[in-house]
């Protein structure tokens, strides 16, 4: 989808950001990717922080590109929606994180015990990657940010 039709569609707002806003996203991010390291943790709570930072980091590009994810249609969603118009070379990550999404709805409302260990480090991994391509971003796409 093109900004265009995310907004048409109500999905996203046009809204400027800050550089405080990107420092307070990233400390939010380098918190649960900490989390989602604690062995003693369960799978799904490991997997469940592991995606909280990478759609924080989806939102990140999306609040540096200028937008804000809304609620309707479901907030998660939209944000990988906007993932890949602000970001077409982030497409890929997109569709796996939104599938992602879909696994963490399933233990974060339905059941226990959904998320294997392979699934939680392989997140954690795709998560902690993508953090390193969020840090880049900004810096090239819009330095006024960091």
């Amino acid at each position: 989808m093109t900004w265009k039709e995310l907004l048409a569609e109500n999905r996203v707002a046009a809204e400027p950001t800050s550089p405080a806003e990107i420092k307070d996203l990233r400390a939010v991010v380098r918190r649960n990717l900490s989390d989602a390291q604690i062995r003693k943790l369960s799978d799904d709570g490991r997997f469940g922080h592991a995606y909280d930072a990478a759609r924080i980091l989806a939102n990140i590009i999306v609040r540096a590109s200028g937008y804000r994810v809304k609620g309707d249609g479901g907030g998660h969603y939209n944000t990988f929606l906007a993932l890949k118009a602000a970001e077409p070379a982030f497409a890929k990550k997109a569709v796996y994180f939104d599938a992602c999404r879909r696994k963490r709805n399933s233990f974060l409302y339905e059941q226990a015990n959904v998320v294997s260990h392979t699934e939680a480090e392989e997140l954690l991994w795709h998560s902690s990657g993508f953090s390193l391509d969020v840090d880049a971003w900004p810096k090239k796409q819009h330095p006024d940010l960091m």
